[in-house]
């Protein structure tokens, strides 16, 4: 596992230990080789990387690094087969946005997207009770 995210520190230009977002845990990159958790890269099935900016406007200081997002495959068959009941509020570069408006944000101008669970982080958006966030970062046009 350490390999493959010096891999992503690699390919990203990252000469710090980013933050790692585990099917939305949160996991210091420091205690990856303690041996407390097995994960190995077949079981990863998504890999997303949040640049310091936009880590930062999500998870604050612990972001100030980056932030690697990580999906494993349990974790999408998990969510494959439950029914959500999950009340989760939509953000796009920081503006609380609707589900309809989630919908149609243009793909080809997303540079991140992060889950987070943590109620504490949510609440920096809202005190309504919501179980999940989805944070969406755009690409800033040139002028």
């Amino acid at each position: 596992m350490a390999n493959y995210i010096n891999s992503v520190k690699v390919d990203n230009s990252l000469t710090q230990n980013p933050l790692l977002i585990i099917d939305g845990y949160a996991v210091e990159y420091e205690t990856m080789n303690d041996g407390w958790f097995l994960l190995l890269e077949e079981d990863i099935s998504k890999v997303k990387y949040l640049k310091k900016e936009n880590a930062e406007k999500i998870y604050g200081g612990k972001g100030k690094n980056g932030v690697v997002l990580l999906t494993t495959k349990l974790q999408e068959r998990e969510i494959a087969n439950t029914k959500s009941d999950k009340k989760t509020l939509y953000v796009l570069d920081g503006e609380i946005i609707s589900v309809d408006e989630y919908k149609k944000i243009d793909q080809s101008k997303i540079i991140g997207v992060g889950t987070i669970t943590e109620q504490s982080a949510i609440k920096e958006f809202t005190s309504d009770n919501y179980d999940e966030l989805i944070y969406v970062s755009t690409k800033m046009p040139t002028e």
